[in-house]
């Protein structure tokens, strides 16, 4: 008999939907998870792309004939042959007397866009409280490109783009000579942030796609095939403005920014260039005072960076809000962690096609707002703290974050404030007839991060003070409890893991008769002990308590209503 045919609840992260998570076994709804996050987030998607949340702002994005859009001598008539060989375009043809040809929608963005292709008219504007003009005959931008883009997609089409971070409306337009002169039009799209993604259609309402709230997020991290279900603690992202370096919130100190130069970690060109000037210096990008820390808390400093003509950067601890020891240093060209300073801890993540994730940890010692966010440009993997350099050298850049805890948590993309993901849970009450009442076993694989304080990986419910848990412990030990009143079991595995590693935890339960294995090792037994009443939830990643945050990433986790053998054990939890 195989462990699948064992097995009373079988969850394998694959089928979702918004607040559910679906079980392989059973398959009658009577296993799936109730999920919940009251806020977007970000995941690594099947493409290893970091996927955020993107939102349409516009209303009935390509249906121009609707009362959402102000039409000003313009006639619109649809069914034209589309940048996509559909047939969804729109001709838009002056109807009246000459001059100004409009449609407009008012709505808050900071980029509007739309495809246009050349009619018997090419010269053609997009207002968004600023002006910019494109030549559809040649693809070229004849006024205002510093705040704009126009790029080729084919057959004459051309996505073009303005970009104003406070604009109010989305007004596409054209000056006619005459009566009958048109261009064709085609999926508009109204963006919070600097860039324009894939269209996304609208009718009614604004439209988002992505890890949107409540939808669980199937995580593709490291190259995986298969997803992780990804449960991940409350964070908050103080950095503002994290993506557009060249933005007064970021302070650029003997260097500059050139804006949306390169592919990004999310597959458009959202990434930053990060240039040092030449002057004898220190070569920095610094949040521009407006960050607040607070003395004896622990936070994690992080930012995407891919090598351009120059490999090493080097987070500086300002001794400001930390101690005058605090710096990392990162090269970017092959993912190593140089010197790291007293007081300090850094992590370095490949994302793929050159980027890496660099982060570093430190306790402020001081409550404050002066430089909390440093990154420069140095010339080495060993360079000493706050190097002075005459570089003229580049990097490029992306994401940054700035949170309070001891590892970089996913991406949160900010604008104007601080913005918060709030906690991932999942759990199912109400399945006793899954759980064994008497005996049984717990299975996870997971990668697991272990975090100062204990956070728990699963955990079987019943009565009040009645449970069972696997927990991992801020020792980097994986431990299991069962509590019934007062504690009946509790092993702590003998080997010490670290956070990143891929484990396969197993706990079988019987009254006098409790086992622990970890990645086919057996861990510890426990010959004395009862079972805990009325158990009938499982839950996961349920800590509320402040401090208990740990993120871990799941890809399997199985009940079993006996307790398995230390065989199947072994077999089960092997790598």
């Amino acid at each position: 008999m195989s462990l699948f045919t064992e097995a009373s609840l079988v969850l394998v992260p694959s089928g979702i939907k918004n607040q559910k998570i679906y079980s392989v076994k059973p398959t009658d709804g009577s296993g799936d998870l109730t999920f919940s996050r009251a806020s977007s987030a970000s995941r690594i998607n099947s493409s290893g792309l970091v996927e955020k949340v993107r939102t349409n702002e516009l209303t009935y994005s390509n249906d121009f004939s609707n009362a959402a859009w102000t039409k000003v001598r313009a006639t619109l008539t649809g069914g034209q042959s589309d940048p996509f060989g559909g047939t969804d375009a729109w001709k838009m043809e002056c109807s009246g007397s000459t001059g100004s040809v409009q449609i407009a929608q008012n709505a808050n963005i900071g980029n509007g866009s739309i495809y246009a292709k050349a009619g018997n008219v090419s010269s053609f504007n997009i207002w968004v409280g600023l002006n910019v003009t494109f030549d559809l005959s040649t693809g070229t931008i004849t006024s205002g490109a510093a705040n704009g883009k126009i790029e080729s997609v084919g057959g004459g089409w051309y996505r073009c783009t303005a970009i104003n971070p406070s604009a109010t409306v989305h007004n596409p337009n054209f000056t006619a000579a005459s009566l009958g002169e048109y261009v064709y039009i085609a999926f508009a799209q109204g963006e919070l942030g600097d860039i324009a993604t894939d269209p996304i259609t609208t009718l009614g309402s604004a439209v988002s796609v992505g890890p949107v709230s409540g939808l669980p997020r199937l995580d593709y991290s490291g190259g995986a095939s298969c997803p992780s279900l990804l449960l991940e603690p409350e964070r908050m992202n103080l950095a503002t403005y994290s993506e557009q370096f060249d933005n007064a919130a970021w302070t650029k100190i003997q260097s500059s920014i050139t804006a949306n130069s390169v592919i990004g970690p999310d597959g458009y060109s959202s990434a930053d260039t990060f240039t040092a000037d030449g002057t004898l210096n220190e070569h920095q990008l610094r949040s521009n005072g407006v960050i607040s820390l607070t003395s004896g808390t622990t936070y994690t400093t992080s930012i995407f960076v891919k090598a351009g003509t120059n490999n090493f950067v080097q987070f500086v601890g300002s001794g400001t809000p930390y101690l005058s020891t605090v710096y990392a240093n990162f090269d970017v060209a092959n993912g190593v962690i140089g010197d790291v300073g007293a007081g300090a801890t850094a992590s370095i993540v490949s994302y793929g096609n050159g980027w890496y994730r660099c982060s570093m940890t430190a306790t402020a010692q001081a409550t404050t707002t002066t430089n909390t966010f440093l990154l420069d440009i140095v010339t080495s993997n060993t360079s000493v703290r706050g190097e002075a350099n005459e570089l003229t050298t580049n990097v490029y850049v992306w994401g940054a974050q700035l949170e309070a805890g001891t590892y970089a948590t996913s991406y949160i993309p900010t604008l104007s404030t601080a913005v918060t993901r709030v906690k991932d849970a999942a759990s199912k009450t109400g399945i006793s007839s899954l759980i064994g009442a008497t005996e049984g076993t717990m299975f996870v694989e997971v990668k697991a991060t272990f975090n100062s304080r204990n956070g728990r990986f699963m955990l079987l419910q019943g009565a009040t003070n009645q449970f069972i848990e696997l927990v991992g412990l801020a020792t980097k030990k994986i431990q299991a409890f069962v509590y019934n009143g007062a504690t009946q079991a509790n092993i702590q595995s003998t080997t010490l893991y670290s956070t990143g590693d891929t484990l396969k935890i197993a706990f079988a339960y019987k009254a006098n008769d409790f086992v622990l294995y970890v990645n086919g090792v057996q861990q510890g037994t426990d010959t004395s002990g009862a079972i805990p009443s009325s158990l009938d939830t499982i839950l996961f990643n349920n800590y509320t308590a402040a401090g208990y945050d740990e993120a871990n990433a799941y890809k399997q986790a199985i009940l079993f209503p006996t307790r398995l053998s230390n065989d199947s054990l072994a077999s089960l939890t092997t790598l």
